[in-house]
């Protein structure tokens, strides 16, 4: 009994000097359980409220950054991984013209600050090159891509997203709902155009860093041709 009393004391010690649950129960081996008892109506003065907050954010505040670091470390090993991944399949593919096409084309029209492969064109020819770019170079194959039309709002009766699933062999599911783009016209101004399309690659986050990277080696491998 005199050992259980001499544990709460020594709980309550700690707690005015503001230390946390977790501290206490470091150096006072006894349940969380019965130190939340212990600790449930202690009182504490203004300062000693004061002295934990300050712990408790300073602990926060630490384990933010350490963690952080941490993302910010495994990001860099990550990447160092895709960068080597990268000099490999770029070596592997450099006399296939249309791997560097298909680099060109995202370069040019892909979109680099997402996250994720994200191509848009009205051209359905370079369309088609670059989902056959996917199809040849990557992991990807044209039953993965998903699609979403933009277009004016001049052009909605014509079903253009029908023409879009024939010309592409898509279904009617890969395609997320149409866009209607505002206008001040209210008449066609260009009769077969047909909207932009927009090829999205779901959980291509490592494609899109390498693709960064065969940008690079693009640049290097024909600056030296």
């Amino acid at each position: 009994m005199k050992a259980l009393l001499h544990m709460r004391q020594q709980a309550e010690k700690l707690r005015r000097q503001g230390a946390t649950y977790q501290e206490i129960l470091r150096q006072v081996p006894v349940a969380k359980s019965s130190l939340s008892l212990w600790l449930r109506d202690f009182p504490l003065t203004k300062d000693e409220k004061h002295l934990l907050k300050k712990r408790t954010d300073s602990n926060i505040s630490l384990g933010r950054i350490r963690s952080a670091a941490s993302n910010h470390q495994n990001k860099i090993d990550k990447d160092q991984l895709l960068l080597q991944e990268a000099r490999k399949e770029f070596e592997a593919n450099k006399d296939y013209p249309l791997f560097h096409v298909g680099i060109a084309l995202y370069w040019a029209e892909g979109a680099k600050r997402n996250s994720t492969f994200l191509f848009t064109n009205s051209d359905e020819t370079m369309i088609e090159v670059i989902v056959r770019w996917l199809e040849t170079f990557t992991e990807y194959k044209r039953a993965d891509l998903g699609y979403r039309l933009y277009l004016h709002h001049p052009f909605i009766r014509d079903n253009w997203e029908a023409w879009w699933q024939k010309e592409l062999s898509a279904s009617s599911a890969q395609f997320k709902k149409t866009i209607i783009k505002p206008t001040g016209l209210g008449v066609k101004k260009r009769p077969n155009y047909r909207g932009c399309l927009r090829i999205e690659v779901p959980r291509s986050t490592n494609l899109l860093t390498k693709i960064k990277f065969w940008m690079n080696m693009l640049v290097e491998y024909h600056t030296k041709q």
